[in-house]
């Protein structure tokens, strides 16, 4: 029986091969690619772009984000690297991004495959501001806009908007910057309205959260022989305070899986704690058990986060959301790396033409070799190196 997951797959491609049929007339087929083309939407960009000083000060910011974000991107890439060789890391870091018709994500060998029905809902919140704030900067430095439209390649759907290539290369510098960084700062400006890591605030932490979650943990199963077993708790009780310390678990709490942990650290075996569940106050003693030739303190429970909706609900929405700011912010991060023809790379070519014309297609083609050949390596060079230490 089809699920949603598979549903949402096989309705894409009906809506996809009767939009084709219908609308072939003004489709550009190009083996394997498809083009449609409009002008609808220029007007638009043209009285947006009217808030000049404003668009003028976003296009600053942007650039100066961009530069932040290709260096942080090299670093890590560098970084990366390194740790593989050394042989701290020793799993695939990324890969391509690719539609499955499953409910969780899979992960393999250079891709990550995400729920067919997350990526149709994702793509336009990473496709359409990129290409907007690209069709935004070109019109506020008075570059022609050709067109805009969707792209199709095979079952990958894309965006874009077509400026006149001549005049941007007869702009000046600052210009060719406000336009190349725009995308990038588009989709790193949607993934911190969703969440922002290092601060923790966002649509996702401080609205969807606290409107699904309870902040408390249910218990799932309980070992009856073991401390929790023999205190009392059973599958289905609803904890609230650990301790004397009321639950409140986060959206980052989520992220790093501390549900448990946050409020058991420091607990060695041994130790009593005193769990309330279901408004009543529990003592479970401690006990330790081996685990990879070490003891750790066990209590024998397993336990996953309480939520306002069914368990289908919660965790769509968490993970949907979770990976719309995840890729909009691995798309912003990799887009604006210095390689050519991503964004990043035209900002590469248009600083290079400017002060070493001369040597600007080297500087281009070097750079982009060498950025491509370390981001091939945090996918691929873990297993170089699993090979190599084989033998």
């Amino acid at each position: 029986m089809l699920d949603i997951y598979q549903a949402s797959m096989i309705i894409f491609f009906v809506i996809v091969a009767i939009w084709v049929f219908f609308d072939r007339k003004n489709i550009e087929f190009k083996y394997i690619l498809f083009l449609r083309k409009t002008k609808k939407g220029i007007k638009l960009l043209d009285r947006i772009s009217k808030f000049k000083k404003f668009w003028k000060a976003i296009g600053i910011i942007a650039i100066i984000s961009c530069f932040l974000m290709m260096i942080d991107g090299l670093r890590g890439l560098i970084q990366a690297s390194l740790m593989i060789i050394s042989g701290e890391i020793k799993e695939s870091l990324g890969g391509l991004v690719l539609p499955t018709p499953t409910a969780k994500p899979v992960f393999g060998p250079g891709f990550i495959g995400i729920p067919f029905l997350f990526w149709i809902i994702i793509l336009p919140t990473i496709l359409f501001p990129h290409e907007i704030a690209h069709g935004i900067m070109c019109r506020l430095e008075k570059i022609k806009i050709k067109s805009a439209g969707i792209i199709l390649l095979l079952i990958l759907p894309g965006a874009f908007v077509e400026p006149d290539e001549n005049e941007i290369k007869k702009s000046k510098l600052l210009a060719k910057l406000r336009i190349f960084s725009a995308g990038s700062f588009a989709n790193l400006i949607v993934a911190f309205l969703i969440f922002i890591p290092f601060l923790g605030v966002g649509l996702l932490p401080n609205v969807i959260w606290p409107s699904i979650a309870t902040g408390y943990l249910k218990i799932v199963e309980v070992n009856s022989s073991a401390p929790a077993g023999k205190a009392g708790l059973e599958a289905g009780m609803l904890i609230t305070e650990i301790n004397g310390n009321k639950l409140k678990i986060s959206y980052i709490d989520f992220l790093n899986l501390d549900y448990l942990t946050k409020y058991t650290k420091g607990i060695k075996a041994g130790d009593t704690i005193n769990i309330t569940a279901n408004g009543k106050l529990y003592e479970v003693h401690v006990e330790e058990i081996k685990e990879n030739n070490s003891t750790i303190p066990f209590i024998g429970i397993s336990v996953r986060l309480d939520s306002k909706c069914d368990e289908k609900t919660f965790d769509f929405v968490t993970n949907l959301f979770t990976w719309m700011w995840i890729l909009n912010y691995a798309v912003a991060v990799f887009n604006i790396l210095p390689i050519y023809p991503l964004d990043g790379g035209l900002i590469l070519n248009a600083i290079s033409e400017k002060f070493a014309k001369k040597y600007s297609e080297k500087i281009v083609i070097s750079i982009t070799i060498i950025v491509v050949l370390l981001a091939l390596f945090t996918i691929i060079g873990p297993y170089i190196m699993g090979a190599l230490q084989s033998f």
